[in-house]
């Protein structure tokens, strides 16, 4: 049994409109509807988006193929308009919500209760809507970006309505999205999603921590940065990166297969399963590979700074110019891990974890602080680069360090001086 906005999957061939010639076909045609999309919704919870087919749909909805078909095109056409139902659902709820009486922050405190409601209640569509989007790509994603960025809205209402929050700039706000969104799927991911309830209120005080500095975030527009050429290589391992990378860069990471890999790489499918035995094998081994050396190129500036404030701002520096200058690993890396589904997205995680780590001495400076804080700066700093390398392309990402600087820091020293360092000249950098 799998609870979905449309009622519990076990129940659906049950409620099949009795047959009958008086039955209008839009009364019937809409019965088949909701059954196909509660279908779909427990077919990807139970299976996983890449592994559902129709025929996983029709069995559990008790409704043909050829009804399926008059309703959507294909699964993903299904899929999309699954996710895009299911979080009208839970946008619905959130709107009644912070269209309560109170306060601001009070209206806010409940539009975030019950938005961790919805997914406790409906882990199966939040898993659809968060997880397996981006396994499915394309509409779907569309859908779920639309959501949250209405949710998104619902914030900047509120600290518009703020003295202390008013005028925070609105990739500052996309990042604190990001940072919940982060801290929701981690917990759909690892199943923990019942606690969600007890984190709200921290949730809350972290987008809370984020006030408007005196002086405005500098918007900086570099140079794009020549890319870092790539040395020959006769290690079969790094051939077959490389050529991963470029492959799922220009086809995505789902239509991409071994054969395009091995001609790329100018090896034989053999050789290739010598090392890896599986296309998501091989595509989380390159991402571990250049998820260190985007840490390798960030760590001794970190440690070479003066303070803490200066060491995270140059943590910062080194990985955005790091994937500037490896714009075919920051796509693969930003934007494709996440259509590995549960596997990338663990990848994914354990990436900020790292980068959470550097932000632990913060909490020194500013104890009060929730934890949650460091693991939501780094899903909003991950968050704003998705963005970035989806809408404008990895060239640009050095344009991030001063929102970023700000996001990290702004919590544990406050927004004046987190501004003060985000807005420091960047050094020079090598073309």
């Amino acid at each position: 049994m799998t609870l979905t906005p449309w009622g519990d999957s076990s129940q659906l061939r049950a409620r099949k409109l009795a047959p009958g010639y008086r039955l209008p076909p839009e009364s019937v045609a809409r019965n088949q509807r909701w059954r196909i999309l509660a279908a779909m919704i427990a077919a990807v919870a139970e299976h996983g988006y890449e592994r559902t087919a129709v025929r996983n749909v029709v069995e559990l909805s008790g409704v043909s193929r050829t009804a399926f078909y008059r309703q959507f095109a294909n699964k993903e056409d299904c899929f999309a308009v699954a996710v895009g139902e299911a979080i009208d659902f839970a946008m619905a709820a959130v709107r009644s919500a912070y269209s309560g009486d109170g306060s601001w922050d009070r209206r806010l405190l409940a539009a975030f209760d019950a938005f961790v409601e919805q997914i406790v209640e409906q882990p199966a569509a939040a898993r659809a809507c968060l997880i397996e989007v981006y396994v499915a790509g394309g509409a779907a994603t569309k859908r779920a970006d639309a959501g949250l960025a209405a949710f998104e809205q619902m914030v900047q209402a509120s600290y518009d309505q703020s003295p202390r929050h008013a005028g925070l700039p609105a990739p500052v706000v996309r990042g604190i999205v990001g940072g919940v969104r982060k801290v929701v799927y981690t917990s759909l991911r690892e199943d923990r999603e019942a606690g969600l309830g007890e984190l709200a209120p921290d949730l809350v005080r972290w987008a809370l921590s984020y006030e408007a500095p005196a002086e405005a975030l500098r918007r900086p527009k570099s140079r794009p940065l020549e890319p870092a050429p790539r040395p020959a290589d006769d290690d079969q391992v790094e051939r077959i990166f490389a050529a991963l990378v470029d492959v799922v860069v220009e086809k995505g990471y789902q239509a991409m297969t071994l054969d395009d890999v091995a001609e790329r790489a100018a090896t034989s499918l053999s050789t290739f399963y010598s090392h890896f035995r599986t296309k998501r094998d091989a595509f989380l081994a390159a991402y571990d590979a250049g998820a260190a050396r985007t840490y390798a190129a960030a760590l001794p500036a970190y440690r070479r700074a003066p303070d803490w404030p200066h060491a995270v701002r140059a943590a910062l520096e080194g990985m955005l110019t790091f994937l500037a200058r490896e714009p075919q690993w920051a796509h693969a890396g930003v934007v494709e891990v996440l259509a590995a589904g549960v596997d990338g997205m663990e990848r994914r995680d354990h990436a900020i974890a790292t980068f959470a780590a550097l932000l632990e001495p913060g909490y020194e400076l500013a104890p009060e602080v929730p934890r949650l804080a460091a693991d939501a700066i780094g899903g909003a700093v991950f968050d704003l680069l998705y963005e970035q390398v989806l809408r404008h392309g990895p060239a640009r990402l050095p344009d991030l360090l001063p929102v970023t600087t700000f996001i990290a820091l702004a919590p544990f020293v406050g927004s004046d001086r987190a501004v003060a360092v985000a807005n420091e000249r960047a050094r020079r950098r090598p073309r």
